[in-house]
């Protein structure tokens, strides 16, 4: 039987992760379009598709005196975000 390679191939950490950030990307880009048709921020769609929610981090400012940075992060999830995600995956899967 053939020895299945791991890491590099098609099951690999790199792979999985470019998948998913290429899937938020594109759900993302579709939210802000289908956002573009509707534009009242009180609908239940400018909710779900382009305002989502918006977990992370505020950022703190570290001094060390020899080194001095500044750490935060927050990531927009919607609908389109879950869906591109998802659709990210399946087709990950075929490849």
């Amino acid at each position: 039987m053939p020895k299945r390679r791991r890491g590099k191939g098609k099951g690999g950490i790199g792979f999985w992760l470019l998948v998913l950030i290429i899937g938020a990307l594109i759900g993302s880009i579709a939210g802000e379009i289908i956002g573009l048709f509707f534009q009242d921020e009180a609908s239940i769609f400018h909710k779900l598709f382009v305002a989502g929610i918006r977990p992370g981090f505020e950022p703190r400012h570290f001094n060390l005196y020899i080194l001095d940075f500044t750490i935060g992060f927050h990531i927009k999830l919607s609908v389109t975000t879950l869906i591109g995600l998802i659709a990210a995956i399946y087709l990950g899967k075929l490849l």
